[in-house]
């Protein structure tokens, strides 16, 4: 039977699980849409392709499956380049899907509607693979590569290109059976066994806890509490396992660096080591390292390790506690000295931001299923929610750590409601990064998700502000217009408030989960703003020891 490429699309996704995809349409991809309608996957609707490929990203992040986002082709699609660029940053599959210029197209172009010469090429420096097709009846097979791209091994985007002639075309219909991903590395006893006796070896072990430990929560505790090792989580680890060797996501600040230091076996579980998650391009590791991926690629990325284990967290670590033969160890941590220290920079840190995470923290009491927390990459989150809010095993935290995209919190947020709807949701942002964003609500109130949304407003780039008279530089550019974000909401239909402490949020999110209805909270950084330092730039040079990177 002959069917229109576009249609081949709609039956192979649907093949694979898909049951909703993120996407606006548009005068190329209509073929596509109709697809989508006669296979009956729901769309979502985004106000910008960039702002639905965060919601893709925030839907497969907590569902563990792959999520799709359709475009159109030109403006549209490269809309989306840079929450693609976030999903291989971090490791979430999705698949971004648009359509090309036509099979015969003239290479040096011809001014058609929407054109980019290379548009694929455009993505293969961006996603793991990029694919064009040139026939309809290839389509399914490229859809069967994609999701096992996305899915064997470390989780990638992928970005699946259809000429615009070849949605419409007839072809012979010619569907594919999703390729299992489940593929088991074999154990290597050999390695496991020698990883084993050097950490027992060791007085002064500490473990790393990463966004590949998810799953492996309890066992990975075990492994920490049997060695005497704390437990420092990356972003995504947060929420991974409880433990009380768990210090925190502290990867940060200068003591996590003494901390590291001072160790003399590192436990790597499940993360690049990467320098935006540690601040530090250059971070010293004992002689000791036992890494554990299910990347090869990874396991050799910023370290080189002593110790290897290719393998799924959950069997390595499991294989590495069968393995230990000493107790439990007891008493202190050999980390208890640098306690003080520790606490003290994060409290440092985290100070503007106490009310924000205090209100939080009460809030998580009154949970009691699990929560997922979305951040963008703003002071209120790398400084506020990363070291003020403590998770529980079965939470998550989203964070944009290695793109560190502003924008993402917002949509994100929504798209990790449809993908986990028993979660309670709540996503916070800067002032700065919601602009990037915000019409993104009006998607949270057409389908009246339940999700908080959190904006901490220090009237511009507060950051960057302080890092332009770190370098002795005028702050230029970062004070910002300061819009009424609350008649904003209500402009879009969503309930908003201002509120000024840890009280009045934690009633309003009381409140909104009651309501299972948006609600929008705005709150002052309790911080000089970005034109206060513009004004007075002596009071912008008074920061703690470490320093971001790159972070804004």
């Amino acid at each position: 039977m002959n069917t229109t490429g576009g249609r081949q699309l709609a039956a192979a996704l649907k093949a694979h699980g898909i049951e909703q995809v993120y996407g606006i349409p548009g005068t190329h991809n209509l073929e596509i849409f109709a697809g989508l309608h006669s296979e009956g996957i729901r769309v979502i609707t985004p106000r910008h392709e960039q702002g639905g490929g965060y919601a893709a990203d925030g839907s497969a992040r907590v569902s563990g499956k792959p999520s799709v986002l359709i475009t159109t082709t030109g403006p549209a699609a490269l809309n989306a380049a840079a929450a693609m660029l976030q999903a291989h940053s971090d490791s979430v599959p999705v698949l971004l899907i648009s359509p090309g210029v036509p099979v015969r197209h003239p290479g040096l172009g011809n001014g058609l509607l929407h054109e980019v010469r290379s548009q694929s090429g455009v993505f293969d420096s961006i996603v793991e693979s990029s694919v064009r097709v040139t026939s309809p009846g290839e389509i399914p097979q490229a859809v069967a590569y994609a999701f096992a791209t996305m899915t064997t091994g470390r989780n990638k985007p992928v970005y699946l290109e259809i000429p615009l002639d070849v949605i419409e075309e007839d072809g012979p219909h010619t569907p594919v059976q999703p390729v299992s991903a489940d593929v088991r590395l074999p154990l290597d006893e050999a390695a496991l066994d020698s990883a084993a006796a050097a950490l027992e070896a060791a007085k002064k072990p500490l473990l790393i806890a990463g966004g590949g430990s998810r799953g492996a929560g309890r066992a990975t505790a075990q492994l920490a509490e049997a060695l005497g090792a704390p437990i420092v989580e990356t972003t995504a680890g947060m929420g991974v396992l409880e433990s009380p060797n768990r210090i925190g996501a502290i990867g940060g600040l200068a003591a996590f660096h003494t901390l590291l230091g001072e160790s003399d076996a590192l436990i790597a579980v499940g993360t690049e080591l990467a320098p935006s998650e540690f601040w530090d391009p250059g971070m010293r590791l004992p002689e000791t390292v036992v890494r554990i991926d299910i990347d090869q690629r990874a396991m050799i990325t910023n370290a080189a390790p002593s110790h290897q284990l290719l393998a799924r967290a959950e069997e390595a670590v499991a294989g590495l506690v069968d393995r230990l033969t000493g107790q439990p160890a007891e008493g202190e941590l050999w980390s208890q000295p640098l306690t003080q220290e520790i606490e003290a920079e994060r409290s440092e840190w985290h100070k503007p931001f106490k009310a924000l995470t205090e209100a939080l923290n009460i809030h998580r009491q009154t949970i009691d299923g699990s929560l997922t927390l979305v951040g963008d990459s703003s002071m209120s989150c790398y400084y506020g929610l990363q070291l003020g809010v403590r998770l529980r095993e079965g939470d998550r935290y989203l964070y944009p750590a290695g793109g560190g995209t502003l924008g993402y919190s917002l949509p994100a947020g929504i798209g990790a409601k449809f993908g986990r709807p028993s979660d309670e949701v709540i996503a916070v942002a800067g002032d700065g990064g919601a602009m990037f964003t915000i019409q993104e609500l009006m998607a949270a109130v057409e389908h009246r998700l339940a999700v908080s949304f959190i904006i901490i407003d220090n009237g511009g780039y507060g950051e960057i502000a302080r890092e332009m008279l770190e370098r002795g530089d005028a702050p230029t550019a970062v004070a910002l217009g300061r819009p009424d974000f609350v008649a904003l909401a209500n402009a879009l239909g969503m309930q908003a408030q201002k509120v000024t402490d840890a009280s009045q949020l934690a009633t309003g999110l009381a409140e909104a989960r009651e309501a299972q209805a948006p609600r929008l909270f705005v709150m002052d950084e309790h911080s000089p703003t970005a034109e206060y330092l513009v004004n007075n730039p002596q009071f912008g040079k008074s920061k703690p020891s470490a320093r971001p990177v790159h972070m804004e």
